[in-house]
């Protein structure tokens, strides 16, 4: 018995551990569905990192964010993450972006990943 309340415990502190760190995130479908009222805000998101290009002549790079709602490119001064990694990343939104002649449609440019 005393297993199964300590089992209970572990299910209900992981739940509103994973909601705790959710709370606050935006989905990236709702930011490209809805640019406009996402525009020049900071948002926070989670998701999985796809395709990354890293543009050493801007000194910039480019991921892939994608939460299972849609995927968004993340414009970085940094190293983009590696490829398959779960990141949360925070940064302003904005509808037009291009780099070197590539567009990039609506994009986050990220202030803080982490």
């Amino acid at each position: 018995m005393k297993a199964l309340k300590t089992t209970a415990f572990s299910v209900v502190a992981t739940t509103l551990l994973l909601a705790a760190s959710c709370a606050g995130t935006t989905k990236i479908g709702d930011v490209l569905s809805n640019s406009a009222k996402y525009e020049g805000k900071e948002i926070t998101i989670t998701g999985t990192v796809g395709e990354t290009v890293w543009l050493a002549a801007v000194d910039r790079g480019t991921y892939q964010l994608g939460d299972g709602t849609g995927t968004i490119w993340v414009i970085t001064a940094q190293p983009p993450p590696q490829q398959g990694l779960s990141i949360t990343t925070s940064g302003k939104v904005q509808a037009a972006y291009s780099i070197l002649g590539r567009s990039y449609g609506t994009v986050l440019i990220e202030t803080k990943r982490g």
